[in-house]
Order: structure tokens, then sequence, then C-alpha cells
């Protein structure tokens, strides 16, 4: 899987973001943030930094979106063949603590939409 695919999973499925509220907040046209989430324009640095920050997560975390997305479901899904029972032992710390990574980086995304729609709200005169 590719960066821009990985970055379209992410806005999609993950924060539920528009691409053209993401071109926006890049200061670029729709059409040329699609052309990163398709793959047909290369990516710089301070980009992918500037995607990671409105997606609210790491560079690194959009890089190895595809890597973690795997571990975690293979993890939830137990294919390691116990029946469904989800066991983790001292010798798989390393998976409890992507799970925990993981749940941190979403709950943390979550308290961002939060933040962001009661933004939205208060600057529309909207009581919540």
């Amino acid at each position: 899987m590719k960066i821009g695919d990985n970055i379209r999973e992410i806005r999609e499925f993950e924060k539920n973001l528009k691409r053209d509220y993401v071109a926006e907040q890049l200061n670029i046209t729709t059409r040329a943030y699609a052309n990163i989430e398709n793959n047909i324009a290369d990516i710089t640095l301070s980009r992918l930094s500037e995607i990671a920050k409105i997606f609210g997560c790491s560079p690194l975390y959009i890089l190895k979106y595809c890597r973690l997305k795997q571990d975690f479901y293979n993890t939830i899904h137990n294919n390691n063949g116990n029946q469904g029972l989800i066991t983790i032992d001292q010798s798989q710390i390393k998976g409890r603590d992507l799970l925990y990574q993981l749940q941190r980086e979403l709950i943390e995304s979550q308290r961002k939409r939060i933040d962001l729609l009661e933004a939205l709200l208060k600057a529309n005169n909207i009581d919540f």
C-alpha cells in the first residue's frame, strides 16, 4: 500500500473528513490533494507533517498505517486459532503496547473532533 492510500483510509475511515476540507486546510486545490491520495503527486515531508497535524496523528503513523492496521486486525481477530479468545501473555508485550498506542491515538483524535465540533457550534451561536 502506498502513502496516498494510507492518507485516504485515515481520512475516510478514522477521521471521517471530506477531501475538500483537508485540501482547504492545506491551502491547495481539492484536485491537488486528490493527486496525493491517488499516488499521482509525490509528497514532501513537510506536506506529510501538515497532513498528520490535520489528522491529529504523527507522520510515522501515516507511513506505517497499513502495517499497524494489519497488526491490530490480527490481534483483534486472533488469527492464532484459539477459538476467538484474545490472550496476551508477557511475550506479547509489543502487541499490547501497540494496542495501547492505537487506543490513545484514537481517544486523542476523538477529543480533537469534539473540540472542533464545539468550536463550530460556538462560532455559529448554537447552544449545546
